[in-house]
């Protein structure tokens, strides 16, 4: 059985996509999976035993003209869904692009694409899709799980780190051995600000960290974060806050996170490598949907307790928004919870 999966963005939706792999190879013994994507998603899916290959979707070569039992289409931009009605295959399960150029997607994806910007003006549109989204408790990898009629148990997104990044990342965080580590990785992307914890509280629970659970906090994020970590570690002004370097491969970011007793992290890329590296991690939400995200028993969801969460607002007037709304105690206790018992006995 040949299937393509087609999914390029963000990293952080590959990453919690892989989640599928393992029940696609329930399926039967002969498997064989194409993912589909762009070459800087390759780091999160190479190594990962489900895959035959992975492919970048502007190559033309072999893989355009290989005939696919089932292609799983599940970006709802114009280039993939074009892709996806190119490919020849029996079964498409997606987003595909029509005879007249619109974007649509298949019935049986409805219970997930409805709740997005593709859902058709007769049935309320994106204002509808909004609402049911607000309203939706499953998380992610359920629902794909449940429209694809997959096999369970739900399985955990997967991520390979190569062993260099291992390595580097065990010589980088040496100097801080015999304390908890904690990863605080509060910033996000440009498109939703409102997910991000603001440099102020992420310092004062850095602060925290370390004078009274002893651990080392270590500030973490993107190169679009170098000014912000460095300002956040000035602003904490502790001997047990750090900054990691924010020009890090997608692995050895991925190396740094996998050498954490806790991460407390947005809505983003990190939390998703988290989840996939069985990390216990704290992920706070305000603008997103929390229930989303399936963190597989390990960690906690801190949401705004605000009325209007789970917007989806690139912008908003309330004050305090919702991530001022979500204190400093409030992290720092669900932190205690989540630090192993060892690591903490070695700071009492």
């Amino acid at each position: 059985m040949r299937i393509a999966i087609i999914k390029l963005g963000a990293l952080g939706d590959v990453l919690r996509t892989t989640a599928l792999l393992p029940a696609l190879k329930r399926l039967g013994e002969e498997v064989d999976i194409t993912w589909i994507t762009e070459t800087k998603a390759f780091p999160l899916l190479q190594g990962n035993p489900a895959l035959a290959r992975i492919v970048d979707w502007r190559e033309k070569s072999d893989w355009r003209g290989t005939h696919f039992d089932w292609v799983i289409s599940l970006d709802d931009d114009g280039d993939p869904a074009r892709l996806a009605s190119e490919l020849s295959c029996d079964r498409l399960s997606g987003a595909f692009e029509d005879s007249a150029g619109q974007v649509r997607y298949t019935d049986d994806v409805g219970e997930w694409f409805g709740m997005g910007r593709l859902r058709p003006s007769e049935q309320g549109g994106l204002s509808r899709a909004n609402e049911i989204k607000r309203m939706n408790q499953r998380s992610y990898d359920e629902i794909l799980y449940r429209m694809l009629k997959l096999p369970p148990p739900v399985e955990r997104p997967f991520l390979a780190i190569p062993e260099e990044a291992r390595q580097w990342a065990r010589g980088w965080t040496t100097p801080f051995a015999g304390a908890p580590f904690v990863g605080l990785n509060t910033g996000a992307g440009g498109r939703w600000r409102f997910k991000s914890w603001s440099l102020e509280q992420t310092a004062a629970l850095a602060r925290e960290i370390g004078e009274r659970l002893g651990a080392t906090a270590v500030i973490l994020g993107g190169i679009a974060e170098t000014e912000r970590n460095a300002a956040i570690v000035s602003a904490a002004h502790s001997p047990r806050v750090v900054a990691a370097p924010c020009d890090l491969s997608l692995a050895r970011f991925a190396a740094m996170i996998a050498r954490t007793d806790v991460l407390v992290s947005s809505d983003s890329l990190a939390m998703h490598i988290g989840i996939a590296l069985e990390r216990p991690v704290i992920a706070f939400f305000g603008p997103t949907s929390s229930a989303e995200i399936n963190l597989h028993g390990a960690g906690e969801k801190i949401v705004t307790p605000l009325a209007c969460r789970c917007c989806y607002l690139p912008d908003c007037d309330v004050r305090p928004d919702c991530m001022r709304s979500i204190g400093v105690d409030i992290m720092l206790d669900a932190v205690r919870r989540w630090l192993p018992r060892q690591t903490l006995a070695l700071t009492s």
